[in-house]
């Protein structure tokens, strides 16, 4: 063995342990670049869902509002008959005692 061969060695483990950081540093910002990625993503979602969701509040506000004035209209026509028919009942008691 001559005196070289450990100097070869701790060479050849020096460059091993470099390519390992280097590796290590590749794999490292692409696991980075897919997290932002991912997160990007993420965001694009919420915004869309958020988008969505306030779109339906919006529906549902305006339905809900439709639904009040019709109630309100139906409520203005019962309203008016039964105070026909309570004039009407009255007319007919009255004549009733009238009668007898």
């Amino acid at each position: 063995m001559s005196a070289d061969q450990p100097s070869a060695e701790g060479d050849r483990l020096v460059q091993a342990v470099e390519t390992a950081d280097r590796v290590g540093a590749i794999v490292a910002e692409h696991v980075q670049s897919i997290v932002h990625a991912a997160q990007a993503r993420a965001d694009e979602i919420e915004g869309g869902a958020l988008r969505e969701a306030e779109e339906v509040r919006r529906q549902a506000h305006s339905s809900v509002a439709r639904l009040l004035e019709r109630v309100d209209a139906v409520e203005g026509q019962l309203g008016g008959l039964v105070s026909s028919l309570r004039h009407e009942a009255d007319q007919l008691a009255a004549d009733l005692n009238r009668r007898g």
